[in-house]
């Protein structure tokens, strides 16, 4: 059980690190096929394609400065999730990152960016 929530927290270091590297192409590697994703301009359920360009757009306008974990959990379901402040220079955004096991590992189901 120890090895699995090992696993677990470890593809939040590896999403977290795609964040702070701004690389869209790299953190859609753990897009679910579709995902729920909100940025400042884009609200909605995209495919991994779509959801990796409205990202990339995101991160060309918002380069990352500093990310930082704030707090990461389990729901009962067994749904992973993760809180982290994504500052940029132009402005500070609270990042929501909701993973559920797809049968193939987990994967990001809602991606969220609220401006703080």
């Amino acid at each position: 059980m120890l090895l699995a929530l090992t696993a677990k927290a470890d593809i939040f270091d590896d999403v977290l690190n795609a964040l702070k590297a701004g690389n869209a192409k790299q953190l859609s590697t753990y897009f679910n096929n579709s995902v729920e994703l909100t940025v400042p301009g884009s609200e909605g359920v995209y495919s991994k394609q779509q959801a990796e360009i409205i990202l990339k757009s995101f991160f060309a306008q918002n380069p990352a400065e500093n990310v930082i974990r704030q707090h990461d959990g389990a729901s009962a379901q067994g749904a992973r999730y993760a809180i982290a402040v994504y500052e940029s220079s132009r402005s500070v955004y609270r990042a929501y990152i909701f993973m559920k096991d797809s049968g193939s590992g987990f994967k990001i189901h809602e991606l969220r960016f609220e401006k703080q």
